[in-house]
């Protein structure tokens, strides 16, 4: 059984001015603001229960990145920021916004507010019938597979997308929140942005894809896949599709 909880953070600034003109870019400074909240209550959080290498996904003990999958998550969706926790995440986010009350003051600049937008307990397992989804701002490739991808043939690049897909959701998100499974099927079902821009990440440039697929496995909303997962890159949602 999972446990996903989602959480809007918005940001109060001054007329025309945005987050990161005071702190890092994209959602970084979601993670920001949250480790400025979480750090002053450090042990209280760790007596309640809570481990706080989660909030950054970074070992305290040796600062090294964990390399598991990254139980809290910070995305901008649907025009929002949010942040999502899955499992011992669920509970750290819900364990830190207790000890606040809205709106919290991060900087002299910066005020926030938070509230919980779902929360989700879904067994995830296989289904009999195809499920579909969408993921966004997938960073599915790296430097190796981003060469055999531009030089193949268009039925070649749906076939490579499609077994990358598969691979992260088996041996990523399946095997890191362990999640059974013996038939799994995954299907590419379409492409929804062409000639995207090459997007910085960790000093590397990855291209990102926007993707419809089908699986036969019900997920919850706002987990990801590929890299930049803790940032908000390959967010998956359920795909409605448009009515024409």
């Amino acid at each position: 059984m999972l446990q996903v909880t989602t959480y809007i953070i918005k940001p109060y600034l001054l007329f025309g001015e945005t987050p990161e003109k005071y702190v890092k870019s994209g959602t970084e400074w979601m993670r920001d603001a949250v480790k400025g909240l979480m750090h002053p209550n450090n042990e209280q959080l760790k007596e309640l229960g809570v481990n706080t290498s989660l909030f950054h996904n970074h070992n305290e003990a040796n600062s090294n990145t964990m390399s598991d999958y990254p139980k809290i998550t910070y995305h901008y969706t649907n025009n929002q920021f949010l942040v999502t926790g899955i499992n011992e995440g669920s509970f750290a986010l819900k364990k830190l916004f207790a000890l606040f009350r809205n709106p919290v003051s991060i900087n002299e600049h910066l005020i926030l507010e938070f509230r919980r937008l779902s929360h989700e307990e879904i067994e995830v397992a296989e289904t009999q019938q195809m499920q579909f989804y969408h993921i966004r701002n997938y960073l599915a490739l790296d430097s190796k597979t981003h060469k055999k991808y531009s030089e193949a043939p268009a039925a070649e690049k749906i076939t490579l997308l499609e077994s990358t897909l598969y691979k992260h959701l088996k041996n990523d998100l399946f095997k890191y929140l362990g999640v059974n499974h013996t038939n799994l099927q995954v299907q590419l079902l379409d492409i929804l942005k062409l000639n995207q821009k090459l997007l910085p990440y960790k000093a590397h440039f990855f291209l990102p894809f926007d993707l419809v697929f089908s699986i036969n496995a019900n997920l919850p909303q706002f987990v990801a896949l590929g890299s930049g997962k803790a940032f908000g890159y390959g967010i998956i949602e359920k795909y409605i599709k448009p009515v024409k």
